[in-house]
């Protein structure tokens, strides 16, 4: 990629050294290098005019740097675009009433086309659910029906759903006609409004839609479905581990009169807990039992092995977890790749065979060094490598390579003498292709190019001519390339 933006640059290099600071920012964008542009636009701050603003605010958007889009257009003459960015930014960081004071600028002074009318006037209604005004939603809803007539599926779909979320499912029976039954909106505004039972909704949702479930849960006074329903949605990302937690506990005295345990005999708890036949009942008393007893967070991880996704988001933020509940954490992360988290949980963790899974991890959460640091830990304690683990490491290893990191030449070299020749000569053209002097990148190539192998020997050989004939010995590059 460097490469490539070097070339780019070399192209429009006489015309930037000419150009005013515009220019330069312009041309820099236009080769490619956008976030170069937009910190030389910060370096060398213009009064905004609308030319120097519009290519600002559109790198400043394109980086999702929504704060500043906000700042940059207030300074702006008023123009379509910039109005167009800084709603979407307006939306981005949920400010609903810096987002209406744009689409009123825009609905009045963009001359926009009746499909862009009709979008901008959309938008004017969620910013008034975003900021859970549904009666001034509703009062929108209605002039917007007058107007465009008849709505589309997903405007009625938008519509009921805000009213909902609102508080306000009976106003949206109007447009109910218009949603298939099967859709999650017309389900939950028909069980707010009780137009059909708990029961009904969820068959209606056919076990989808775990927001209906939660409802239906409360309405019923059901803790085990409530739990269902909040354990799915923390699966989802669409609640915190905090709040199912909560939920845990909130039921766990209710569980325990239902199942007859002993209030204050807890060591009996745990062979009790394991014969009730409800799991929702099980985890919610599990939880109970681990704010009294530290070691009943196992036996609660183990309660959600077949719920990865739910165990490894619920445990995320809690601090000093048991080694071996961490290390089945990490694996239960692993295997859903949630790898931030199977990094977090491995961290430090006494681990051998899974070390290369955690580089994997690591590296995938943007931590290139601690994964170098844990592949060299695995290798430190290995006597050799089969080839399903040698291609493994090699192929992390080449990810490392990539982004620079300074540890791939002691992983390479510790791998040498760990792995058979094929591998050898793989591990030793590495070394040459990374290697800064070109003597030693020549000394790799020259010993990958002996080892068993004719293409790959031939490759190696003319990779250390070359490297011989930039390290400035012409006479051994001769004499190599004169032997067949």
């Amino acid at each position: 990629m460097l490469n490539s933006l070097l070339s780019a640059f070399l192209l429009v290099w006489i015309g930037l050294a000419q150009a005013d600071d515009y220019g330069v920012a312009s041309k820099m964008a236009e080769s490619g290098a956008k976030e170069l542009a937009l910190s030389y636009m910060q370096q060398h701050p213009e009064k905004p005019d609308l030319e120097w603003g519009s290519l600002e605010i559109r790198l400043l958007s394109e980086f999702g740097k929504d704060g500043q889009v906000l700042d940059v257009a207030d300074q702006l003459p008023f123009s379509k675009e910039t109005a167009e960015l800084a709603i979407r930014s307006a939306f981005n960081l949920e400010k609903p009433q810096i987002a209406r004071t744009w689409l009123a600028r825009l609905i009045w002074n963009g001359n926009l086309s009746k499909s862009e009318l009709r979008k901008a006037r959309l938008q004017v209604i969620a910013s008034y659910i975003m900021e859970k005004d549904g009666k001034s939603g509703y009062y929108a809803m209605l002039r917007f029906s007058q107007d465009y007539h008849p709505l589309s599926n997903l405007e009625a779909q938008e519509f009921v759903s805000g009213l909902v979320a609102s508080g306000m499912a009976k106003d949206s029976l109007s447009w109910l006609v218009l949603l298939d039954d099967k859709d999650p909106a017309k389900i939950m505004a028909e069980l707010e409004t009780g137009l059909s039972s708990p029961d009904d909704a969820i068959k209606a949702a056919g076990g989808k839609h775990p927001e209906i479930l939660l409802e239906a849960a409360k309405m019923k006074n059901d803790p085990s479905l409530e739990i269902e329903a909040k354990e799915r949605l923390l699966a989802e990302n669409r609640i915190s581990g905090n709040e199912l937690w909560k939920s845990y506990l909130s039921h766990a005295i209710l569980f325990s009169n239902r199942y007859a345990l002993l209030q204050g005999d807890y060591n009996a708890w745990p062979d009790s807990i394991s014969r009730i036949p409800d799991p929702y009942a099980q985890r919610s008393l599990l939880a109970y039992l681990s704010t009294r007893d530290s070691g009943a967070i196992p036996l609660l991880v183990d309660a959600l092995k077949e719920e990865p996704e739910v165990a490894s988001k619920l445990f995320s933020k809690f601090k000093n977890l048991p080694v071996g509940t961490r290390q089945d954490l990490g694996k239960m992360a692993f295997g859903i790749g949630d790898y931030a988290n199977c990094a977090a949980y491995w961290e430090g963790a006494a681990l051998q065979d899974d070390l290369p899974d955690l580089a994997f991890a690591q590296l995938k959460a943007g931590k290139p060094h601690e994964a170098a640091t844990s592949i060299l830990q695995y290798l430190e304690k290995m006597k050799a490598l089969d080839p399903k683990a040698a291609s493994r490491i090699l192929a992390l290893t080449k990810q490392l390579a990539d982004l620079k990191a300074p540890e791939c030449k002691e992983i390479l070299t510790s791998l040498l003498r760990l792995v058979d020749s094929s591998a050898q000569k793989e591990v030793l053209m590495l070394l040459g292709k990374s290697a800064a002097d070109p003597r030693d990148a020549a000394a790799y190539y020259f010993r990958a190019s002996v080892l068993p192998g004719d293409e790959s020997s031939k490759k190696a050989r003319l990779a250390c001519i070359a490297s011989l004939r930039k390290a400035g010995f012409v006479d051994d590059a001769k004499a190599l390339e004169s032997r067949k």
